[in-house]
């Protein structure tokens, strides 16, 4: 028997957080799943633009202008990948920092964790930044039928997503930085549980 109700509520709060703790990592592994769906699906989107081009190559009609300035455009579009890149650097970090906008859980429902939708959008805004450098190919290949421009627009979008995937520790570590906070405006002392 236990004489003294303080080590009682010890061991209750322990087992509160404990269940807590293993919901919160079902609804981040359920999160995980859908935010790796929709970045498979826009990474794939280029292997569709590069499958299109080749299949409509043949018909493809360039009527441009000798005085049109295609050198002077495919450069400025090197230039933009590269802004694009640097911008999607910056941005991503300023998405990811516990600084920013924290969502708030009750706005959100029940089965989605608050650091599920906060690190979608920071995914699905910085993809698409990435897949606009494979759409600058497209538009120099259907502008002067440029197959090397295409491919390699599309080789650098493909690999700045890769290097800009998704990963699961920062998405665990946006959910720790988002307990502690709400933790913090509820009074409470932080208590970092989400260790896998």
């Amino acid at each position: 028997m236990f004489d003294d109700s303080g080590q009682v509520h010890k061991i209750l709060k322990r087992a509160i957080d404990m269940y807590e703790d293993q919901d919160e990592m079902k609804r981040l592994d359920a999160g995980w799943k859908i935010i790796l769906m929709i970045w498979g699906a826009i990474l794939a989107s280029l292997g569709v633009y590069l499958i299109v081009c080749i299949n409509i190559e043949r018909s493809v009609q360039v009527n441009i202008d000798p005085d049109f300035p295609l050198t002077t455009i495919k450069y400025a579009l090197f230039a933009m990948a590269c802004a694009t890149l640097v911008g999607v650097h910056i941005f991503r970090k300023y998405l990811l920092t516990p600084g920013g906008s924290v969502v708030n859980s009750r706005q959100m429902s029940s089965a989605q964790h608050p650091a599920v939708a906060k690190y979608t959008i920071a995914v699905v805004i910085t993809s698409a930044l990435l897949e606009s450098i494979g759409i600058y190919g497209v538009v120099l290949f259907l502008l002067a039928k440029d197959s090397r421009s295409l491919y390699q627009f599309l080789f650098i979008s493909a690999c700045a997503m890769i290097y800009f995937r998704p990963r699961k520790e920062e998405l665990i570590n946006m959910a720790k930085q988002i307990k502690g906070h709400q933790r913090e405006l509820k009074g409470a002392q932080p208590n970092d549980r989400l260790d896998e």
